[in-house]
């Protein structure tokens, strides 16, 4: 049984849990698209027989999938001395192995993608140079660099949903304006996810912004980007993320009050399921992706290394 198990260890080196947030955007882009357009309506039936959606999430999954594979490629030695994300840097994927997985993913992603829509395509392209290339790879390392770190999230939380919008009709200038609260809200758990790597980053020679400024100084910069999610969040009337974002914010401020680094990892995981569970309310069918990638992740992480992963616990 365990030597079977094994083979998805080609699978969950795509980190299908860090997916959550991936998928949320997608959905929550192609919901507001539908939604804030007066023309179109949620249950026109023209859109629900059309399977462009459902094959432009599994392609993001891939692409996304691909990227998170180089980023640990890149990052051998800060996971290793982290403690985490060790099916590279363990050497329980080889790293030819991974990279090959990484690039064929990659091609099939984008190759389909422009298929299915060329805005597709080119959104796709994007995510992939920015995510997958100025992010993680030398010379560009933007994930070593406190300034292009936030960068590069603030240009993922516009491109993800962007390719939801796209899935569900034309791409125009509205998607801009609704597109921000989202950017914000990445970049602000983008911060919050560089404080408990700082003793390991800071010894691999990283400067994020967590190593850059500090831990309180990263926190305080978390929270200012959270309250621009819930203020651009409601002036854009996108209930979705505005609700869950509110609901999240107390635990922002205790994070804030007690500076401890399980508060902050408390708000990073509860901030995704408030907003997951948001789109769930408009995509029912979501939650149930949720409840089966959660619990089989659960299941192969403790048949395979007898670990308790995922977990809400901090």
């Amino acid at each position: 049984m365990k030597e079977k198990i094994k083979y998805l260890d080609y699978l969950f080196v795509l980190r299908p849990t860090l997916l959550f947030p991936v998928w949320t955007f997608f959905l929550a882009g192609y919901h507001a698209n539908l939604c804030f357009d007066a023309n179109k309506k949620l249950l026109d039936p023209k859109l629900v027989q059309n399977n462009n959606p459902i094959v432009a999430f599994v392609l993001l999954s891939f692409l996304m999938g691909a990227v998170y594979i180089f980023n640990q490629i890149a990052d051998i030695e800060t996971d290793a001395k982290n403690q985490k994300i060790f099916f590279i840097a363990n050497g329980i994927i080889s790293q030819k192995l991974a990279l090959v997985e990484g690039i064929i993913l990659t091609i099939v992603a984008i190759g389909l993608a422009f298929v299915l829509e060329f805005k597709l395509g080119i959104s796709f392209v994007l995510i992939f140079l920015c995510a997958g290339i100025f992010y993680s790879i030398k010379p560009f390392s933007w994930k070593d660099k406190p300034i292009w770190g936030v960068m590069a999230h603030l240009g993922g939380g516009w491109l993800v949903p962007a390719c939801g919008w796209i899935a569900a009709g034309t791409l125009d200038w509205r998607f801009c304006i609704y597109a921000i609260p989202y950017a914000v809200a990445l970049v602000s758990g983008y911060l919050l996810t560089t404080i408990p790597d700082i003793p390991g980053d800071r010894e691999s020679g990283k400067i994020t912004f967590g190593v850059r400024y500090g831990e309180k100084v990263t926190i305080y910069w978390a929270v200012f980007f959270e309250l621009l999610s819930i203020g651009f969040s409601f002036l854009t009337r996108d209930y979705v993320l505005f609700l869950p974002a509110l609901a999240a914010f107390p635990l922002y401020v205790i994070a804030v009050v007690r500076q401890k680094t399980e508060d902050v990892i408390r708000a990073i995981k509860f901030t995704i399921l408030f907003v997951s569970l948001a789109v769930c309310v408009k995509f029912l069918t979501y939650f149930l992706v949720i409840l089966v990638t959660y619990y089989f992740s659960k299941w192969y992480y403790r048949k395979r290394f007898d670990l308790e992963y995922p977990k809400f616990a901090a």
